[in-house]
């Protein structure tokens, strides 16, 4: 196989592979650390990528040489070099001891460059890993600070938030991401949902707030399927949320959204939602690649609310 083939074999799969896709791309170690040595980016790509796919399923081994072979080309004060090795080192603790030392390490690089960033990043999944959740916020606020265009980031601090229940920065963090990426339809999908676990984090209360959570909810996701035609989860939302706001505890009078236009998007909603599942079930042209529990919760959606 050539370096090229070899690197389309990780391309192709998915952001997060299951355990037996990243069993087959591991297997492929003995292949690429064979091939004769091109020094070109693509063959250098395909080492990161075969590093991560080793340490998920344990081969150490591998991961040690492919390291080493990365660590001759760039150097070990490389930046990126540095956050794979700390990649390695913590897959390869035994104990939250062997995670704090790492962490540790991390702090002794960013002491001596604050700019490293590839280090930075890795140390605030691993803060965040041991449960210090409010030191990983901390360092992701100032690394925004530092990189304000980086969505990346800002969408990592909104999760962040999110697991701590605060709604409202989460949702701020999310809309610095549409500054940056304007036309990502998935992450006005997200700033839907947030909006609604917001508003269902309220209570029971059918007031002025919760309303206005709902409808800018389904605002979210409207134009996550107007971007994305054919996007089932922000179907999903538009359903979910239009059923919320035609139930009889809302409060007619707090709703900005005339009813009649609610009832219409609820049914599109319905018949785009019916289609993707019946045609993914079917396997019609034009429906292949919906994620399988995705198309079961929303055939699940359909069959419970009105």
């Amino acid at each position: 196989m050539s370096v090229t083939s070899l690197l389309n074999r990780f391309k192709s799969a998915s952001a997060n592979p299951t355990p037996s896709e990243s069993l087959a791309l591991s297997q492929l170690a003995p292949s690429i650390l064979n091939l004769t040595i091109t020094d070109s980016p693509e063959q250098w790509a395909l080492y990161e990528s075969l590093l991560l796919s080793t340490l998920r399923t344990g081969d150490d081994t591998s991961a040690r040489l492919i390291l080493q072979r990365l660590s001759d080309r760039f150097g070990n004060d490389n930046a990126r070099i540095m956050a794979l090795q700390g990649i390695y080192d913590e897959a390869t603790a035994t104990n939250n001891a062997q995670l704090e030392e790492v962490l540790k390490n991390y702090g002794d690089v960013l002491k001596d460059d604050p700019t490293n960033i590839p280090v930075a990043k890795r140390r605030i999944t691993l803060l965040h890993h041991l449960s210090k959740k409010s030191e990983a916020i901390s360092a992701l606020a100032t690394l925004v600070d530092l990189n304000p265009t980086d969505a990346e980031s800002w969408s990592q601090l909104a999760q962040y938030y999110f697991e701590l229940s605060m709604y409202s920065q989460a949702i701020f963090s999310l809309e610095e991401v549409l500054l940056i990426l304007p036309n990502a339809y998935n992450i006005h999908a997200r700033l839907g949902e947030i909006n609604y676990v917001a508003a269902e984090a309220i209570g029971n209360s059918a007031g002025k707030e919760v309303v206005e959570k709902l409808e800018a909810s389904l605002k979210w996701y409207l134009r996550s399927v107007e971007l994305c035609d054919g996007y089932l989860r922000g179907y999903y939302g538009i359903k979910t949320v239009t059923a919320k706001l035609l139930e009889s505890k809302i409060s007619a009078s707090h709703r900005t959204i005339p009813e009649e236009k609610v009832n219409k998007l609820n049914s599109a909603a319905t018949v785009q939602l019916h289609d993707i599942v019946t045609g993914s079930e079917k396997g019609k042209k034009g429906f292949a690649g919906y994620d399988l529990a995705e198309v079961a919760a929303a055939k699940e959606l359909l069959e419970t609310t009105p």
